[in-house]
Parts: C-alpha cells; sequence; structure tokens
C-alpha cells in the first residue's frame, strides 16, 4: 500500500494551507490501485505559465531526454538541475513531509 500523506497537519505555510483542502485518502487509494492521483487546481495557471516558460533555459535541466530515441513517442523531457525553483521545490516540501 502507497504510504501517501493520509493526516491532516496544521497548515504552517501557504502550500500547506492549498494542499490541506484535498481528499488524502482518496489520493491514496487511487495510488494503490492506479498507480496515479491527479491534484487538480494544485497550480494555477499563473504558475503553470511561469514554470513552463523556463523550459526553453537549457541552463536550469540536467538531463534532456528525446523520447522517440527511447522508443517512447513523439517529444522530448528534462530534469531540472537543482535548485529546484522556488515553486516547484516549496510545493515538493509540502507534498512529501
Amino acid at each position: 500500500m502507497h504510504r501517501a500523506r493520509t493526516s491532516q497537519k496544521a497548515a504552517t505555510t501557504p502550500d500547506d494551507a492549498r494542499l490541506a483542502g484535498y481528499d488524502w485518502r482518496a489520493f491514496a487509494a487511487e495510488l494503490d490501485s492506479g498507480g496515479c492521483a491527479i491534484l487538480s487546481g494544485l497550480l494555477s495557471p499563473t504558475e503553470c505559465k511561469a514554470i513552463a516558460a523556463i523550459y526553453p533555459d537549457e541552463n536550469r535541466f540536467r538531463t534532456n531526454v528525446q523520447m522517440a530515441r527511447h522508443g517512447y513517442g513523439k517529444g522530448e523531457y528534462r530534469y531540472f538541475k537543482y535548485p529546484l525553483p522556488e515553486r516547484l521545490q516549496s510545493l515538493r516540501t509540502a507534498l512529501y513531509p
């Protein structure tokens, strides 16, 4: 069984407060049954655009994977270098206490 955040903790940061409104037991069940769960609305459209705007800056990424080269289809994806963008690091810290 996946050990997702199932209990509510006191909101101490803005991201903790943002995450407190989700049904973590339902997400844990989704993870157990399907291997993934979607947290709709976790990022605002403005936050998504700001993160997407980083993509052209190759210096922010440690690895660039061409999917076709590995038989994964078309396109590419990248792994961020550390430090992560502040928004992502803050959410990571809140999501994985």
